[in-house]
């Protein structure tokens, strides 16, 4: 008996001891994808994603569902892949989530990515941290800030965001610092593709796009 695997005759449990554990060790390397968007046709998707992300061998994927498993021959690849977006497909973002290859594909979260949002319109006496955090947090999590640009209290400024797909991406947003500082930044993010500009969401729901941003400015501008 190999390890200490030990097999009882005609159990329907078989504790498999050190040599289970000895098979769980990952061999490749796993994460989850979907598109925000329409379902790509998978032979084209799968020839072209390979492109974009210059891998020409030891990525395998398969198509689950509405979602994508992606696996890696080398570790490296998987985290320059999930550290390195956004990525988009024919101008559909896709959202990648690590994934262990044990539990199920639809379980693993992808409403989160993470990308760099450049603020515009800040008056030089917020241009410094913790009127970015401000501004940061109310749009998503803040990773880090364009150290350089702060230095130099620029014109435009850099946060690195965590966003949830699932919210509206705005393009402009109002900011009260105090009864008379009230700004209207313009938000620029970078790579974000096939987002609707009226609503601010990727995907529609049956009722489809219901223009809230457009209103949001009409009502403000008035």
């Amino acid at each position: 008996m190999t390890g200490s695997m030990a097999v009882a005759q005609g159990s329907a449990r078989v504790s498999l001891g050190s040599a289970g554990l000895e098979a769980l060790k990952a061999d490749r390397w796993y994460m989850v994808g979907r598109l925000l968007g329409p379902k790509a046709m998978f032979p084209g998707f799968k020839g072209t994603i390979s492109s974009i992300w210059r891998i020409s061998s030891g990525l395998m994927i398969q198509e689950v569902g509405d979602r994508f498993v992606f696996q890696f021959d080398r570790e490296a690849d998987r985290n320059k892949i999930l550290d390195g977006g956004p990525w988009f497909y024919r101008n559909t973002m896709l959202v990648l989530g690590g994934y262990d290859g044990i539990g199920p594909v639809a379980e693993v979260s992808l409403n989160l990515l993470e990308t760099w949002v450049v603020v515009k319109g800040l008056p030089l006496v917020l241009r410094n941290k913790k009127a970015l955090g401000l501004v940061g947090a109310s749009i998503g999590h803040v990773v880090r800030f364009d150290q350089t640009a702060l230095n130099r209290k620029e014109r435009e400024q850099c946060i690195r965001l965590v966003l949830d797909m699932r919210d509206r991406v705005r393009g402009w947003m109002v900011f009260e610092f105090s009864p008379v500082v009230v700004p209207e930044l313009t938000l620029v993010y970078e790579k974000l593709k096939g987002f609707c500009r009226n609503c601010g969401l990727f995907i529609h729901d049956a009722v489809g796009c219901d223009s809230l941003l457009v209103k949001e400015r009409e009502e403000i501008c008035a």
